[in-house]
């Protein structure tokens, strides 16, 4: 499938293709080149490979090498406990496509386990979990292809799929599916996701790094209250370089959502004081609430905190009835938002390319 999305509206209008973006930044001619190569090992839950599981793969990865290692990672169900060290780096991690290789957990906060632990995927320096978890401690990982899952459902509470805590981290085309708390951008900078399926219901999108979501499709589920929230940025520090970046995305209700009028939907909330976040250039459905924002207790600095909107699209971006605080801003100018591109934000020409992921540089 050589497209991402459909969309009425937005950037371009219908269709984002593989081809556009590589048009546009004429920097992922690397695809075939790194990411695409014949495997170092295969993976196999069926025994057609080098190895049955995930962990047994990752054990024989060489100590701090500076060439890639390729894990191809079968179709089928994997349900294991993976820790990547950091003496553990330049890994990439290959599935068979989204809803083939699936990656899942069933952790979650009603059944014990914190944000922290509950992942399918988790990275320390990127964080993999699955019935238990994956953590990933190092420098330059790539994930494509595959779905990364967490199922315990819109009842359990905080339950994570895949947590990222590292530096030069990226997901190509993988599906990340959950429900509250699905994707935890923990910590680090340079962190990417591209072309992937992002799904969930509360504080989805969260954490403390420097990320930009691209190309992708976020799909709002219907929760088991009476409220959606895309994203709640935990940045601590005014002075940190860190925030959650939404660029030439889709947003919209997924069909058990679309039309119920029970249920509001928010861009965002401030989960921690100095709480940073820029969607722009993005499709946004007609079921997010005119307000956009919400406060995420009565204790929420709105003076302190920065949401941004820029050259938005679809029925829920119109603005004139957003939130009237002191930290949100309704951008027109592009030099006010070129410093969240992906090569001024995350550096993105100095290390995507290794990676072989296509991406836009700066504004669509």
């Amino acid at each position: 499938m050589e497209w991402i999305m459909e969309r009425t509206g937005g950037v371009g209008g219908g269709r984002i293709s593989m081809d556009d973006a590589r048009s546009r930044d004429g920097l992922a001619r690397s695809v075939s080149q790194r990411s695409d190569r014949l495997p170092n090992v295969t993976v196999a839950v069926d025994g057609t490979g080098d190895y049955r599981s995930i962990v047994e793969a990752v054990g024989v990865i060489p100590n701090n090498s500076d060439t890639f290692f390729y894990i191809h990672i079968k179709a089928g169900f994997y349900y294991e406990n993976v820790y990547i060290g950091p003496e553990k780096r330049n890994i990439v991690m290959s599935g068979d496509g989204i809803g083939k290789t699936n990656v899942v957990s069933s952790l979650s906060n009603s059944s014990g386990f914190g944000i922290g632990d509950s992942a399918a995927l988790i990275n320390f320096y990127l964080f993999f979990i699955f019935y238990f978890f994956i953590e990933i401690n190092t420098d330059f990982f790539i994930a494509k292809h595959m779905s990364i899952i967490n199922n315990a459902g819109s009842n359990a509470g905080q339950a994570v799929a895949l947590s990222t805590n590292g530096n030069f981290i990226a997901c190509y085309r993988c599906s990340i599916e959950g429900y509250q708390d699905t994707l935890y951008t923990r910590h680090g900078k340079n962190q990417f996701f591209s072309y992937c399926s992002i799904y969930g219901t509360v504080d989805f999108i969260f954490g403390d790094a420097a990320v930009v979501i691209q190309n992708s499709y976020i799909g709002v589920r219907l929760p088991s209250g009476g409220e959606t929230v895309v994203t709640a940025d935990g940045r601590t520090d005014g002075k940190s370089n860190t925030a959650i970046v939404i660029h030439n995305c889709s947003i919209s209700p997924t069909p058990e959502l679309q039309g119920n009028s029970n249920v509001k939907s928010y861009l965002g909330r401030p989960w921690k004081q100095f709480s940073r976040t820029v969607i722009m250039q993005s499709y946004i459905d007609a079921f997010i609430d005119p307000e956009g924002w919400l406060k995420f207790d009565s204790m929420s600095d709105l003076a302190a905190l920065y949401y941004a909107e820029y050259g938005n699209s679809g029925k829920g971006s119109f603005t004139g009835g957003r939130v009237n605080w002191p930290g949100y801003h309704i951008l027109s100018n592009p030099n006010e938002v070129k410093s969240f591109t992906v090569e001024n934000f995350i550096r993105g020409r100095d290390w995507l390319p290794k990676l072989g992921i296509p991406f836009i540089p700066g504004l669509a």
